[in-house]
């Protein structure tokens, strides 16, 4: 039995890598879980998980205790205090989450823990490119926010860590996902736009809405994660997504065919918003074989589910 720390582990990724550790893997693992805030899952019981701690990531003092007073296997760090929308100020990026990713892993070393699994940005790292480009892990990355300035220092951290302590790091460079228990009115179009489509809201659409993406549902996410974990992936960079390349305007056309009265608005678009991306997934087809994912229609149905009974 293996014992995670999962930093962050009550946001979007963590409570569904919780939710999977449940029904799939509750004979291998228990879940320490990490949040600034706990109080909004309250009524949800996990089995997997041992203990909570709530605080602020900054908190050295409380995150070396966690380390020290706990046998530690594996750390997921799934914990982002912004999203490139809420991105502006540069120096509250490196003290929220560039800083306390570094002592993170200063608290590891100190305390003999290796394997860290950290949830990087498959858009925000590689910034803006050109149709008919594919991302690949080994390229220079141009990102265009100081989110994603941070995810890439973080990145270059866990390496440098890897090379000087023996650190073992995979860093999931991962697309747009969407799905159950997400929670946030600042980032994930998917989910954004079903919650305006329940609630008779209009959907802004940023610039002409037709640069493509890569958007994976959730659950999809969390099964590859696992499937890495079981097979020892580590030491690596690897980009995570479907390859399914949607725009927001082919997204609001699936979403009215299951909310007719959806309606969205184009507005002007936001420099800091990447346009267009789309990942080179050879890598990570060679680490998991043949992958069924969930397609939109289904993703987007399940989706539209857990978020009726959220917000209806």
């Amino acid at each position: 039995m293996q014992t995670i720390l999962l930093i962050g582990g009550f946001g979007f990724l963590g409570t569904n890598i919780i939710k999977y550790i449940d029904e799939h893997l509750l004979d291998q693992y228990r879940v320490i879980v990490f949040d600034k805030f706990l109080e909004h899952m309250h009524h949800i019981q996990f089995k997997s998980i041992l203990k909570t701690y709530a605080g602020d990531f900054s908190d050295v003092l409380l995150i070396n205790d966690i380390l020290k007073n706990n046998k530690i296997d594996l750390v997921i760090h799934a914990l982002s205090t912004t999203v490139p929308t809420s991105s502006f100020n540069a120096r509250y990026d490196i003290e929220s989450n560039l800083i306390p990713s570094v002592e993170l892993l200063n608290g590891m070393i100190a305390n003999n823990i290796y394997d860290i699994v950290y949830i990087s940005s498959g858009g925000a790292i590689y910034g803006n490119s050109s149709v008919n480009i594919k991302h690949n892990e080994l390229e220079n990355v141009s990102p265009i926010s100081s989110y994603g300035v941070v995810k890439l220092a973080i990145e270059k951290y866990l390496l440098q860590y890897a090379s000087l302590y023996n650190l073992r790091p995979l860093i999931l460079r991962l697309s747009n996902p969407y799905g159950s228990y997400h929670f946030s009115a600042n980032q994930g179009v998917i989910n954004i736009a079903l919650a305006k489509a329940l609630r008779g809201e209009v959907m802004p659409i940023w610039g002409d809405g037709e640069g493509k993406k890569d958007y994976i549902y959730v659950d999809d996410f969390v099964t590859i994660l696992m499937l890495l974990l079981k097979k020892g992936v580590h030491s690596e960079v690897i980009n995570l997504g479907s390859g399914d390349l949607l725009s927001v305007n082919q997204i609001v056309r699936s979403i009215v065919q299951i909310v007719p009265q959806f309606n969205s608005e184009h507005v002007d678009a936001q420099q800091f918003d990447v346009a267009h991306f789309e990942l080179d997934l050879s890598k990570l087809n060679h680490l998991i074989g043949d992958f069924r994912y969930t397609s939109l229609r289904d993703g987007l149905q399940k989706t539209y589910n857990w978020t009726k009974l959220l917000c209806c």
